[in-house]
């Protein structure tokens, strides 16, 4: 058992269920290990009981080793399928997926080279630093460890409210509207305050938007919430975006196809 059991768990999202495992894997286009797997089905992502592995170089948290205090799990909004969005942000490497990190460092599977098995990585975006920490994950996992005299803070995240986005639609707050998106995506059924309409009808709204990122989101969202969206509107969504100009987008809107 790795999990902390701290109450305020920023990072710990619903269950996993199977089906999000496949969406995952076909959003991101890559095999999940199977001993990632195991420990989200325990908990689907969260703080964990260590706070440092151990690296062959020296990161910007000590000589010898590196720090971490969560492990995400599967999902949007403090899930590894805020990837694409974080490796836009900071202009990291395509193909990686990100397990941990905020801000400048991040560790990751490294999937550069592999479609399978990952290598785990951590990345130093100040000093432009990639580091090999683990040939796997089941190798990362069992070195983790404590490192005495650290203090660690879990701050809860606000939901996001119908207001707060239609405010960033008349901003043009492109960054909060991926955020918002993806985290609705993947909490509408435990936000009473969103109406699922109002949603479907931002996101076809958002689907005519020039940022490809948020096209992405928009595409994504509809392939998360496949099973709740009515046809129609999947429908509208694809005719929207079937030619788009950016191949991500158009790979999810050709997954959507396929599901429906």
């Amino acid at each position: 058992m790795i999990w902390s059991n701290n109450p305020d768990n920023t990072y710990k999202l619903k269950k996993l269920k199977d089906s999000h495992i496949r969406k995952a894997e076909k959003i991101l286009g890559i095999q999940l290990p199977k001993e990632y797997i195991e420990i989200l089905k325990e908990q689907n992502g969260g703080g964990i009981i260590y706070n440092a592995f151990p690296s062959p170089k020296p990161t910007a948290w000590d000589e010898t080793s590196g720090y971490i205090d969560h492990i995400l799990g599967i999902g949007k909004d403090s899930g590894i399928l805020d990837t694409p969005y974080y490796i836009q942000e900071w202009e990291m490497p395509e193909n990686i997926v990100l397990i941990s990190g905020d801000g400048s460092e991040w560790i990751a599977f490294d999937y550069r080279f592999t479609k399978t098995n990952p290598p785990i990585i951590y990345l130093n975006n100040d000093s432009n630093e990639i580091i090999t920490v683990a040939n796997t994950f089941s190798e990362f996992i069992s070195k983790l460890f404590v490192q005495e005299n650290v203090e660690v803070i879990f701050e809860e995240e606000p939901q996001v409210t119908q207001l707060e986005v239609e405010q960033f639609i008349k901003e043009n707050n492109v960054e909060e509207l991926i955020l918002a998106i993806d985290r609705i995506s993947w909490d509408i059924d435990e936000m009473d305050q969103i109406d699922l309409d109002w949603y479907t009808d931002k996101l076809i709204q958002l689907s005519h938007h020039n940022d490809s990122y948020l096209r992405q989101s928009v595409i994504n969202a509809a392939n998360v919430l496949d099973y709740l969206i009515d046809k129609e509107t999947l429908h509208s969504i694809i005719k929207i975006l079937e030619n788009d100009s950016d191949s991500d987008v158009l790979n999810s809107v050709n997954l959507l196809k396929k599901k429906i």
